[in-house]
């Protein structure tokens, strides 16, 4: 099996943004591939976001070496094994064949928004935050202004009712899940940056 690939996204001298996409989905992994580069000591700040598979490192003195940052990053993602010790980068088993390219795409796309949100509000809020909120006062505001409350259309009741579902009954689809009766696999939502050994808190 070859080796799961690893790029350099960009490098200045005091900061390389690299992507490793066999990390993606897998937390904690990140956290110990995480702590395993900050313990190099030219790596004095490391931000790896689970969802993206994207690797910061930072210094404030001296300069980064690009490559070598790549070929130690690369090193311990070829070496990483999943919760079961699996290596990351194995195909997915038949029952688990994982999210879809466009699946992938929108959520990397959103990934990123709700990064720069972060970065933006200085990590006080994200969009996991920030929409329940404008919904509400939207919401409040339609009420306010045409003086009555109107009936929730039916996908709105069909959405509500299998999200109260998922809510109230994770044990279920877990077990589901495991047994290879349904498609995909958990993830991990929200990214952010940290120091030392950092990874993203949840939405």
């Amino acid at each position: 099996m070859t080796s799961p690939p690893v790029l350099v996204v960009h490098a200045l001298g005091r900061r390389v943004r690299l992507r490793a996409p066999a990390l993606a989905g897998h937390r904690r992994v990140c956290e110990r591939i995480a702590e395993q580069l900050a313990a190099d000591p030219a790596c004095e700040v490391v931000s790896i976001r689970p969802m993206t598979g994207s690797v910061i490192v930072e210094r404030s003195e001296g300069r980064l070496e690009p490559e070598r940052l790549r070929a130690l990053l690369a090193g311990l993602v070829d070496g990483a094994r999943d919760d079961d010790g699996h290596p990351i980068g194995a195909p997915r088993p038949e029952g688990h064949p994982g999210p879809t390219r466009v699946a992938r795409a929108v959520a990397h796309a959103f990934a990123g928004i709700n990064a720069d949100v972060r970065e933006a509000m200085d990590y006080r809020a994200d969009l996991g935050t920030i929409l329940p909120v404008v919904f509400a006062a939207a919401g409040l505001a339609e009420v306010g202004a045409t003086r009555r409350l109107p009936v929730p259309a039916w996908f709105n009741l069909l959405w509500w009712s299998l999200r109260w579902f998922m809510t109230f009954n994770p044990g279920a689809i877990s077990e589901e899940l495991h047994s290879g009766g349904a498609e995909g696999q958990p993830g991990v939502a929200g990214e952010g940056p940290g120091e030392a050994a950092p990874v993203c808190d949840d939405l």
